[in-house]
C-alpha cells in the first residue's frame, strides 16, 4: 500500500461508508413502504382473528424497521459530522490508522470492507480495538488479543 496516498484512501473509505449506510436507509424505507401497502390492503375477515393477527404482525415489523431506521440515521449523522480531509496526529473519531495488524478507520461499526483493493476495518471508537487505539500516535505500540504491533501512520 502506498502510505503517501492516505488522504485519498481516507476520503474513499468515508464515502464508501456513507454509501453503505445510505443503502441501508433505502432498504429500510422500501421495507416500510411495503408494510404500509400491506397494512392498507389487509382486509378484515368475518371472524376478525385473522385480521387482528395480521395487523399485529405488521405493527411489530414496522416497529423493528423504525428502530433500524433510527439507528441507521444516527450512523449517517455520525459520518456526516466527520471531515475526512482533516489530518489527525492522535487517534480519535475520524482517524485512519495503519499498523501491522491492519488498516482501521475509526468512525462507525461496519466491520471489514474493501476500498481501492485495500481491506479496511471500519470500527467505532467504543469497540474493543477502537478503545485500545484511542489517543495513540504513530510509533506507539498497541496490543490487541495477544498481538503486539506498532502504529505506522495516523491520518
Amino acid at each position: 500500500m502506498n502510505l503517501n496516498n492516505l488522504h485519498d484512501l481516507k476520503v474513499s473509505i468515508h464515502n464508501t461508508c456513507l454509501e453503505m449506510v445510505q443503502t441501508q436507509l433505502d432498504a429500510i424505507q422500501a421495507s416500510l413502504d411495503q408494510l404500509m401497502e400491506a397494512k392498507t390492503s389487509e382486509t378484515k375477515s368475518s371472524a376478525g382473528d385473522k385480521y387482528e393477527t395480521g395487523m399485529a404482525m405488521i405493527q411489530n415489523q414496522e416497529e423493528l424497521y423504525r428502530r433500524q431506521q433510527i439507528e441507521a440515521k444516527g450512523r449517517m449523522n455520525q459520518l456526516k459530522s466527520m471531515d475526512p480531509a482533516y489530518k489527525m496526529t492522535a487517534i480519535d473519531k475520524g482517524s485512519l490508522v495503519v499498523s501491522q495488524l491492519g488498516i482501521f478507520y475509526l468512525s462507525i461499526g461496519l466491520g471489514k470492507i474493501t476500498v481501492n483493493d485495500e481491506g479496511v476495518f471500519v470500527l467505532s471508537l467504543e469497540s474493543p480495538m477502537g478503545n485500545s487505539l484511542k489517543g495513540k500516535k504513530a510509533g506507539d505500540a498497541i496490543t490487541f488479543n495477544g498481538s503486539t504491533s506498532r502504529i505506522e501512520k495516523v491520518h
